[in-house]
């Protein structure tokens, strides 16, 4: 009877031993299998995987100091006496001049002199400057600064550069309006959901955009023969010009002079890759308007 014990145990030793070598043989072949069929892979992200699908013209569309959103206010279209006067006819590309605060029409013009607000003198001011600044046209990407440090700027630096030296970072609040709205810009143009605070307030989509949002929204035709027409083209307004009506990621942009051409036109000050430096020119008779805004939005008058 012990003896029996002893071989059953001796056998249930053995099926135990023949189990775990089964197993120790096993988790060897795994690992020599493993071993011979292993092959470094290495995975290289594309250089483009970040660009936009769209080939956007380089020229326009490029792929901080904290500030408070404006509170935008109503409109103000109000307007202050006005007195009939005769001007001296200018040229079509008049030479800066200082800005005294209040600008003369042509003699064309019918409507007399206005007054600008403290904010549109400011910023008329900064932008006559532009005139006499060595800026080039050419597109550079700031990695640091986001504004250009040089002399090269693109068609959107004028609006961007002038409002930012004169309190409106327009950096932050593209950037703070797009993170707050994304679904209000078209942000499948670039290929991606997220805002870019160094890039988006300079391409022209996203900067006029901004401006449909937060700014004094104006006609975008002017009317020499309507006195009325210089209450809504007044200096340091934004405009947006068409260069290719199917194509708007090419239009450029300009801010409106102190100066008028001899037939009481306001002259744009802008820079585009055919002007090659900021210039004032008669844009607003040779090409369409896709749209006129005025920022900071104005004030009521009290």
């Amino acid at each position: 009877m012990e003896t029996r014990i002893r071989k059953s145990q001796r056998r249930r030793k053995l099926r135990y031993d023949i189990i775990i070598v089964l197993f120790v043989a096993l988790a060897a072949l795994q690992f020599w299998m493993l071993k011979s069929f292993y092959k470094e892979i290495k995975i290289e992200i594309p250089q483009n995987l970040f660009k936009s699908f769209i080939n956007f013209p380089l020229s326009e569309n490029i792929q901080g100091k904290e500030t408070e959103l404006i509170d935008f206010k109503n409109q103000n279209l109000a307007e202050d006496e006005i007195t009939g006067s005769e001007s001296e006819e200018g040229s079509a590309l008049a030479t800066t001049e200082e800005f005294s605060g209040t600008t003369e029409s042509s003699a064309a013009n019918e409507s007399g002199i206005f007054e600008l607000s403290e904010e549109q003198k400011k910023i008329v001011l900064r932008l006559m400057k532009l005139l006499e600044e060595d800026i080039e046209y050419q597109y550079q990407f700031y990695a640091d600064t986001g504004y250009p440090n040089d002399k090269y700027w693109i068609s959107t630096d004028v609006i961007s550069v002038v409002l930012n030296d004169c309190g409106y970072d327009l950096m932050e609040l593209v950037y703070d309006d797009m993170s707050k709205h994304i679904d209000a810009y078209p942000m499948d143009i670039k290929g991606s959901k997220n805002p870019d605070k160094k890039t988006d307030f300079r391409v022209v989509y996203f900067q006029q955009k901004f401006f449909q949002r937060n700014a004094l929204e104006l006609p975008t035709e002017f009317d020499a023969s309507d006195p009325a027409s210089i209450l809504q083209w007044q200096p340091g307004d934004i405009v947006y010009f068409t260069v290719d009506a199917e194509n708007p990621g090419k239009d450029i942009a300009g801010m409106i002079s102190n100066h008028n051409n001899p037939e009481g036109i306001p002259l744009i000050i802008m820079i585009t890759k055919d002007l090659g430096k900021i210039t004032e020119t008669n844009a607003l008779t040779e090409m369409e308007v896709s749209g006129h805004y005025r920022f900071p939005y104005p004030e009521l008058n009290q």
